[in-house]
């Protein structure tokens, strides 16, 4: 009963956040986007990568409903009902499949079923990492949605497909960037009043 509370949390956690990212995304950040589908800087990108590496793949499930809400009630799309259930899909399996493939070539994780991440080990070349694989399976399978939707209709573009990568990347290493300074600032602030403490009173 309590991991089913977590895991439900987990996923009511992502969902929002990456309802609130998108809509960010389309409603104040539109200039970076290329087309309706795509953008040069995607910082709902960011939600996917970190919370799959939170959450695990269960952060796929909060991806897909995050999705279907911002598609169905803050921007609502002009797709089918079956096209926007192929959409959350894609979205959603594409998440949960780079933390499998993130598994099957990083040496940091263990386990296919159920990935254990050495949290001490990983450093931005490993968050790099998740955020190109992640780039490359979502970009790839939102293709694929794109040439079999007839709503959008897009044949395959290698410029299109540029764009939505290096927006996913983008999107996703900027956000972490910003973090990481944000943690670093967080523990000088913390950290360095009681160690200036400290060297005072052994002066004295």
């Amino acid at each position: 009963m309590r991991k089913l509370i977590e895991i439900t949390t987990s996923v009511s956690v992502i969902a929002v956040i990456h309802a609130i990212f998108v809509f960010i995304q389309f409603e104040y950040l539109n200039i970076f986007n290329n087309t309706p589908q795509m953008a040069v800087f995607f910082i709902p990108a960011a939600v996917r990568v970190f919370s799959v590496i939170i959450f695990g793949y269960w952060a796929g499930l909060g991806v897909l409903i995050g999705t279907l809400i911002h598609d169905l009630y803050l921007h609502p799309t002009l797709l089918t009902n079956n096209e926007i259930l192929f959409a959350i899909c894609q979205q959603g399996v594409a998440v949960s499949l780079s933390l499998l493939v993130w598994a099957l070539i990083s040496r940091k994780i263990t386990g296919l079923n159920n990935p254990t991440i050495n949290f001490a080990q990983i450093d931005a070349f490993d968050i790099l990492q998740m955020c190109v694989i992640q780039a490359l399976l979502n970009s790839t399978t939102a293709h694929i949605f794109y040439m079999w939707s007839p709503s959008i209709n897009m044949n395959f573009d290698w410029y299109n497909y540029a764009v939505m990568l290096v927006g996913d990347l983008t999107g996703a290493f900027f956000i972490f960037i910003i973090a990481n300074i944000m943690f670093s600032l967080l523990k000088r602030t913390r950290f360095f009043p009681h160690k200036h403490y400290d060297d005072t009173m052994n002066n004295q």
